[in-house]
């Protein structure tokens, strides 16, 4: 099953909880941020919507590591 999120719910499900584009990392592809002092993996149970995170936070420039 394929989930179609707006921009705007991707960017509800990244930012919501006050995290910043500055907050977030890619090393390949996973996703990580930054909280409390500590880097953490962003976790998906869902293909679809881990690939439209990766695209939005790409799109916003956020820091990729090598």
């Amino acid at each position: 099953m394929d989930v179609h999120q707006t921009e705007q719910e991707i960017d509800a499900y990244l930012f919501g909880t006050g995290l910043t584009v500055g907050d977030y990392f890619m090393d390949g592809e996973i996703i990580g941020y930054k909280a409390n002092g500590r880097d953490y993996d962003l976790h998906f149970n869902h293909e679809g919507l881990a690939a439209a995170c990766r695209t939005r936070l790409i799109a916003l420039g956020i820091r990729r590591l090598p």
